[in-house]
């Protein structure tokens, strides 16, 4: 399917479908209707997106609105869609696609005073548990205590030192695939010619 992965909530979203087969034979824009069904975390922002027939295909698009209310906080939001085709003489249906959908926020939108954390998930904890470990080094952070009949036990300082190396892991991953959709290339990979 051919539905971007990630957008900026607020801009017009615009995409093309190619006719395809599927275990009920072709389905072409002739006589089949194409539907995307966005669903997440924000009810107000579900849509359906019917593609208009363009060829044997469809094209499909997100207006601005429909865009904006998929996204109207400071953080990204994960959206999910499945894609389905109904024969127009509504006889048959058939889910065809399913995925996710990452909506960043528009920061043209947002208030000026408003705090903004571009950083991904994984890079706020990486930072937490940096600040955790740093407490700790300095002192000021006690790893168990107890008032009353009730205790508190922190992960040990290995532990965290494991959680850490994780999420550098997945930083690194997320990196490496921004790069990639930017069409930078895999700096992992090293390339080798033989003669």
């Amino acid at each position: 399917m051919s539905i971007p992965n990630k957008i900026i909530a607020g801009d017009s979203v615009s995409w093309t479908e190619a006719s395809f087969i599927s275990a009920l034979g072709p389905i072409t824009s002739a006589s089949w209707k194409l539907t995307y069904s966005l669903r997440g975390s924000l009810p107000a922002g579900n849509v359906d997106v019917s593609g208009v027939a363009s060829g044997s295909g469809w094209s499909c698009q997100l207006s601005p609105a429909q865009s904006a209310a998929l996204n109207t906080g400071s953080t990204r939001l994960t959206w999910y869609w499945q894609a389905w085709a109904q024969s127009l003489d509504l006889q048959q249906r058939c889910t065809v696609g399913s995925g996710q959908l990452f909506v960043s926020p528009n920061l043209a939108a947002m208030a000026a005073n408003t705090a903004f954390d571009g950083r991904s998930q994984a890079e706020q904890i990486y930072a937490a548990i940096n600040n955790e470990i740093k407490a700790r080094v300095d002192g000021g952070v006690s790893v168990e205590y107890s008032i009353g009949n009730r205790s508190l036990k922190r992960e040990p300082t290995a532990e965290l030192l494991k959680l850490r190396s994780h999420y550098l892991t997945i930083i690194s991953n997320e990196r490496r695939a921004q790069q990639l959709a930017l069409g930078q290339g895999n700096s992992g990979r090293v390339g080798v010619r033989f003669k």
